[in-house]
């Protein structure tokens, strides 16, 4: 098989994780990443055009600003090519919406988003675990994304590193139905600039999830607790070049239906969600059949969650409305 031609995109803010991932691809003969130079939209625009009219290009992987994500994927979406964004989410729920309409119009569009945390090893073998049934039914989950320090790129840790806890949440429990939460009184009005957030939520069947996220953890800390009727996994750590959550392990222990139970814990010091997620996107360049993953519906159902723990807050009106005693 030939190797796939790809346009990256703001190549010189491509993450590290992304970054080796490639490498390792291109080590394999599977993709040619070229650094796209226009980041200009317009020139940008042309430059991918050309590229795509005399083949020098097969799919195009964003990178760049989170604020430019938007308007780029909606032209790479126009031009026919295939799209991996390295953002988890773009920044607003309207921007993901005139997305998913310009993608909806194009039944060949593939558009993929580096919802990354759910094709770690651990995550995977958790859910393969949950899923025999042998756990019984996921009561409650508790997560944990801090960082030991604020974000000096990209949309804020609630939106970073924080969408893929939350993406992670709901792959283990699916969608929230209630939402209560709150973020520190020092922030600006956009949203993102929150140093910490908590919040609660409950799914339509019943389980109840707590979330903080925090970039005033000064411990880098990326852990979900799952507790189930007859049992419970802990996912610890993610690896991870971009934050320092390593190292990755999974505990887990089931009951045998008293209050004896054994505690297992399996490590995985070479889990690579970027390079799963990479590897699938390439598949389905190539293979448009292939199953989907970071679709643009799991990226809105995640956004959509991120927006509704930030509006559930009870001051979440613009900072200079805010009344606090």
């Amino acid at each position: 098989m030939s190797d796939i031609k790809i346009a990256v995109i703001g190549a010189e803010q491509l993450d590290p994780d992304h970054h080796l991932a490639l490498n390792r691809l291109s080590e394999t003969g599977l993709v040619t990443a070229y650094a796209l130079d226009e980041t200009a939209i317009a020139d940008g625009r042309m430059a991918i055009e050309s590229a795509m009219q005399h083949s020098a290009v097969e799919a195009v992987i964003l990178a760049g600003h989170p604020s430019d994500a938007a308007d780029w994927i909606a032209i790479a979406l126009d031009l026919g090519a295939p799209i991996y964004s390295t953002h988890a989410v773009p920044e607003t729920i309207e921007d993901l919406i005139e997305i998913r309409r310009i993608e909806q119009s194009r039944p060949d569009a593939i558009l993929q988003f580096a919802l990354t945390a759910r094709h770690h090893e651990s995550a995977l073998v958790a859910r393969s675990k949950a899923e025999t049934g042998e756990y019984g039914n996921l009561l409650t989950l508790r997560g944990v994304c801090g960082l030991d320090g604020p974000e000096t790129e990209g949309l804020g840790t609630i939106f970073e590193p924080g969408a893929q806890m939350v993406d992670l949440m709901q792959a283990f429990a699916g969608p929230f139905q209630d939402i209560a939460g709150f973020a520190d009184l020092e922030r600006t009005d956009q949203a993102g600039t929150e140093r910490n957030i908590f919040a609660t939520l409950r799914t339509y069947s019943g389980s109840l999830a707590s979330v903080h996220v925090s970039n005033t953890q000064w411990r880098s800390t990326f852990r979900l607790e799952l507790g189930f009727e007859r049992g419970y996994m802990w996912l610890e750590g993610l690896m991870t070049e971009r934050y320092n959550f390593c190292p990755e392990a999974l505990i887990y222990a089931k009951t045998d239906g008293s209050q004896a139970r054994h505690e297992t814990v399996d490590q995985f010091p070479d889990s690579d969600g970027a390079m799963v997620a990479l590897h699938a996107f390439l598949s389905r360049v190539r293979v448009p059949a292939q199953p989907a993953i970071g679709t643009s519906q799991e990226a809105f159902d995640t956004l959509n969650t991120i927006h509704r723990i930030l509006a559930a807050d009870p001051i979440f009106s613009p900072i200079q409305e805010r009344q606090v005693s």
